[in-house]
């Protein structure tokens, strides 16, 4: 039997697992023999083993086998390894959870969005009423802002259970220390020489114990925004990888599932059980710029520092991933250089990309209930994925907050970086106020209302606004809400929600202004009460 010495030297990291290349060279005579090659992690699927090489050989076959070693003093930590296997497994199942969750936050939204697009013509045909819209409203943001908290909570449960992982290895470290008990994988290969050669081979393996998660680094310009992708990669798997060749993959290694239609029975109830499946991770130098002086004399010399400034020193170069698109959209990242990941550390960050994309900085102001008016960026994604990840964000490079970004599908337009818009200031009026207002039928109240609202632009360019106010909004015919035309016509009024959008040159002042009255019979009680 012939020894061999690996060495790993690539990593594929996916978003739950990692595929493992491990590369050895040795001599060997003429005719049949078993290579073996240890030292492998006891975290690689035996199913995973591939073996592939260069020589004058042929390769007849593969075997994988487990070996444990025991080093004094002895000891058992056969439990904490059992432990920390069912750690893993639940993390595997609160990963599966918390995608879920995003996945039905998304759904309901789409289900919304698609129900108000659909409901005016239901509504004209009198196939429905204005009560069915605002139940369907309030039983979607019920599961919204259940599937809401189910995110935070598991969130938090998936940041106990590393916590109590990490304990569980530090643990089996420490005994590991004293007593230095060790399982490793071993591949038997069975190659036939047909001459003395040397052989090259490679070995492929799939191991569960690494991920990667994604994080933002966002910076928000004028028409342009600049985003980078930064890959935290964890390795787990009880083997550093040293000086490797690094490859991250928005695929993930687990089985996809297809989940059939059922038939959807509107006249009984029928529980539904939904299963979902998932498809399936450079530093520059700093320059020293010599100064030669030769054959200058000591005045020469003087006068040519006192002349030029120090040269300051360059700025550090940062290298990005070359990034590749395969098979169903999946983004595969190829970092430069080699990379070294400890095993069993907290997340190395790794920085993949950085892209400009265009956006567009959109104000807002909900009259009625800010006093602010707010600035937001709509910023089209490029041509690949944004996984699901934390966002620094900042504007004009400076630090403006941090939030959470969802799945962005490739070129899909999305909002970051909400924050107050100092130069832009806007205020609501109360003009008039008629609470005395004679209706026009006897055994009617009627009361009157004239609002101002006004805006001024501070900014040094032209800005697109959404202005929103309100007015009272009923579904009874007993009380009448009559608006008059206001001065800047609305896009849009549903259910009592006025909308303007607008734009507003530098140092432009703008004023809307709009009355309404509201009749009701004299014997009711509105509630709640108008102001």
């Amino acid at each position: 039997m012939k020894e061999l010495q690996t060495k790993i030297t690539s990593a594929t990291v996916f978003r739950d697992g990692a595929r493992i290349i491990r590369t050895g060279k040795t001599e060997i005579e003429k005719g049949e023999q078993v290579i073996r090659i240890g030292g492998i992690t006891n975290y690689a699927h035996d199913d995973s083993f591939r073996v592939k090489g260069r020589g004058h050989a042929v390769l007849r076959g593969i075997d994988v086998k487990r070996i444990s070693k025991t080093y004094e003093p002895e000891g058992d930590t056969k439990e904490m390894l059992e432990k920390l296997k069912t750690l893993e497994k639940k993390r595997r199942n609160l990963q599966d959870q918390l995608e879920l969750q995003q996945t039905r936050i998304t759904h309901q939204t789409n289900v919304m969005n698609q129900f108000s697009s659909e409901f005016g013509k239901w509504f004209s045909a009198g196939e429905t009423g204005l009560d069915n819209l605002t139940k369907m409203d309030k039983a979607n943001q019920d599961m919204i802002t259940n599937a809401t908290k189910n995110l935070r909570k598991l969130t938090r449960e998936l940041q106990d259970l590393d916590a109590e992982s990490r304990a569980v290895r530090e643990n089996i470290q420490r005994i590991q220390g004293e007593r230095r008990t060790e399982t490793f994988a071993e591949v038997y290969v069975i190659v036939d020489a047909k001459q003395s050669t040397t052989l090259e081979l490679e070995v492929t393996y799939q191991i569960s114990m690494a991920n990667w998660y994604a994080t933002y680094d966002v910076d928000i310009g004028e028409g342009t925004t600049s985003l980078k992708r930064i890959a935290m990669v964890a390795n787990n798997s009880m083997e550093d990888w040293e000086d490797i060749s690094l490859i991250v993959s928005t695929a993930s290694a687990q089985p996809v599932s297809i989940v059939k239609p059922n038939p959807y029975y509107v006249n009984t109830y029928q529980a539904t059980v939904t299963s979902t499946g998932y498809g399936g991770a450079v530093p520059g130098g700093f320059r020293s710029i010599p100064a030669d002086f030769d054959d200058e004399s000591e005045e020469e010399m003087d006068g040519l520092v006192s002349g030029f400034a120090e040269e300051p020193m360059p700025e550090i170069i940062e290298e990005y991933a070359e990034a590749s698109e395969t098979l169903g959209g999946i983004t595969v990242y190829e970092v430069p250089g080699v990379i070294t990941i400890e095993a069993n550390k907290d997340p190395s960050p790794i920085t993949l990309t950085l892209d400009e994309f265009e956006s567009k900085r959109l104000h807002y102001w909900n009259a009625y209930a800010m006093q602010e008016v707010v600035a937001q960026d709509e910023i089209t994604n490029g041509d690949s994925v944004l996984l699901p990840g934390s966002v620094k964000v900042y504007a004009a490079g400076d630090y403006i907050g941090e939030t959470n970004l969802g799945t962005i599908s490739p070129r899909e337009k999305f909002r970051l970086g909400t924050r107050v818009a100092y130069d832009v200031k806007a205020e609501r009026k109360l003009l008039e106020k008629d609470t005395e207002k004679a209706g026009f039928t006897r055994g009617k109240q009627k009361r009157g209302y004239k609002y101002a609202l006004e805006l001024k632009n501070f900014s040094k360019s032209e800005i697109e606004i959404r202005i929103v106010d309100r007015i009272p909004y009923s579904d009874s015919e007993k009380i009448l809400v009559e608006l008059a035309e206001p001065t800047l016509a609305y896009k849009k009024m549903e259910l009592g929600i006025l909308t303007w959008e607008t734009k507003m040159v530098k140092d432009q002042e703008l004023k809307i202004e709009y009355s309404y009255d509201v009749e009701w019979e004299k014997d009711l009680s509105i509630r709640p009460p108008l102001p």
